[in-house]
């Protein structure tokens, strides 16, 4: 049987300094842990003739043309499963993706600024974090949340409170996400931390970061029940 195709939509990424390239990425763990649980991991690419993106996570107004929505849509028949990744900057590309993937039913997971990109897809948004107190650059660095009870993510995790870093400076308030999406986590400080699509096979936003913490019983579950998934989708 055929591995399943995970597209991990790729991830605008600033210049630096010196640096004299324009650089679209993605997170090499994230293709570890596709192929370790059974998938074949792909990038997708924004279709715009531009090398101008949106260079901050609020939301993108660019309107996309109904050939460059096209060729997205080419690029998602490819697949069978989908990631939307974390990172600085967000792009309405991404936007489009996740709803075209949602409404195609295929299973698709949005981390931190995925997160943000599903919630977008679904008619809503985040907010800026002034406060920086969830932004802590630390990849051991863990806070409490609460998992709810009946959730897809409860029964990965198991628990009623787990543990997680905390890389994000967009955050989302219960009521940003109540009427769009089904809570599944919350901070100790009362922010959404995760949440999923009941009436889908597989979609799910994280808002921390599960490939930096890779020797979690939770990330290897998550990433074999989405591979599982996609090979159904």
């Amino acid at each position: 049987m055929s591995k399943p195709i995970i597209g991990i939509i790729g991830k605008v990424q600033p210049q630096y300094g010196e640096d004299i390239w324009h650089r679209i990425d993605e997170v090499d763990e994230l293709r570890y842990m596709i192929v370790k649980n059974g998938g074949t991991a792909i990038m997708l690419l924004p279709t715009e003739e531009t090398l101008k993106f949106n260079d901050n996570d609020i939301k993108d107004n660019t309107i996309l043309n109904d050939e460059q929505i096209n060729e997205l849509y080419r690029q998602i028949d490819l697949c069978d499963g989908f990631i939307l990744q974390g990172g600085l900057y967000s792009s309405n590309y991404e936007i489009e993706i996740a709803k075209r993937v949602i409404k195609l039913d295929k299973p698709l997971i949005g981390i931190c600024a995925g997160f943000n990109n599903i919630l977008r897809a679904l008619g809503s948004d985040v907010i800026e974090d002034k406060t920086k107190k969830h932004d802590i650059y630390n990849k051991d660095y863990r806070h409490k949340i609460s998992v709810i009870e009946g959730t897809m993510l409860y029964n990965l995790i198991n628990k009623k409170e787990y543990y997680v870093n905390s890389i994000h400076s967009m955050i989302a308030p219960k009521e940003n996400v109540e009427g769009y999406a089904e809570i599944s986590s919350i901070s100790y400080d009362g922010l959404v931390e995760s949440f999923e699509l009941k009436n889908k096979k597989f979609v799910m936003g994280i808002k921390w970061h599960p490939e930096l913490m890779l020797d979690e019983d939770f990330t290897n579950k998550l990433f074999k029940e989405f591979i599982k998934k996609s090979k159904n989708s």
